[in-house]
């Protein structure tokens, strides 16, 4: 059971990051993502195959919660466990490889992240990922008579941890603001919003957030300023309403440096780093 609950938690880790966009960088996270498995015991550094397909059950349950059509950010790990244990191997594997989402397993053999001699060997460049840390696209809202002060300090930690972080001070004088902002969130991978006492009551903001639900970006709100959330209080959309009421929340517990600084390590570590 000990070791069912530890699953469900890297399950659920690796699923709430986002996917990046290009194919090679896919190739990249799912090399680091079974090395990580490997190196945290949920399955061996060699998975075993039958007739050139997987058949180890916890590298197939995180294939499908992670990488197969009906995949989602929030996965049902113990359905996901019962059909596997119920389905045909094979054709579970097959399914998760041939949606076209997934990259090859070809491409990790090619790339140079596993070998196919007696089972499929997860190699030390893959392993070499874990120390690194990705250079994902990250949107940031916030209402700036709440959260100036933060976003530059956020702005500044995701960068030094080599991260690729946007804050609107970046945009080019004259554009259209709206189409402009509408289409980078488009293009990101992760959108934090710091939410302040008033920040929900910015229309900016609302747009962002619901442009970000949209695009099925990874979406992580970060409450400070004594702010809490409760349905309530605000008029919003479905979809915003039930983001911020469900969605897990980094929350600044204390106006003071230490808790910023806190809530700050704990979104790095949503990135594999503590810088």
């Amino acid at each position: 059971m000990a070791d069912e609950a530890k699953f469900d938690l890297f399950i659920e880790r690796v699923c709430g990051r986002a996917l990046p966009q290009n194919p090679m960088a896919k190739v990249r996270t799912l090399a680091k993502e079974l090395a990580e498995g490997a190196a945290e015991g949920h399955w061996d550094t060699t998975i075993s195959h039958f007739r050139g397909m997987i058949n180890k059950r916890s590298v197939l349950v995180y294939l499908l919660a992670r990488w197969s059509q009906d995949a989602r950010p929030d996965p049902d790990v113990p359905a996901l466990r019962q059909r596997v244990e119920t389905d045909e191997i094979e054709a579970m594997a097959r399914a998760v490889f041939d949606t076209g989402n997934a990259p090859l397993l070809t491409l990790l053999i090619n790339n140079g992240y596993m070998a196919a001699d007696n089972g499929y060997n997860i190699l030390k460049p893959a392993f070499d990922l874990l120390e690194e840390t990705e250079p994902a696209n990250i949107f940031i809202s916030y209402r700036r008579k709440d959260s100036s002060a933060f976003a530059l300090l956020v702005l500044a930690r995701l960068k030094m941890a080599g991260l690729e972080p946007f804050l609107d001070l970046a945009l080019v004088p004259g554009e259209d603001w709206r189409a402009g902002l509408r289409e980078r969130i488009r293009r990101y991978d992760y959108f934090i919003v710091l939410i302040g006492q008033e920040t929900l009551a910015s229309e900016v903001v609302i747009e962002e957030i619901a442009w970000a639900l949209e695009a099925k970006l990874t979406f992580i709100p970060i409450w400070h300023n004594g702010f809490s959330y409760k349905s309530d209080d605000w008029t919003l959309p479905q979809p915003i309403d039930e983001a911020l009421r469900l969605r897990h929340t980094i929350r600044v517990l204390e106006e003071n440096p230490l808790a910023y600084n806190n809530a700050i390590i704990e979104l790095l570590n949503r990135f594999g780093g503590t810088v």
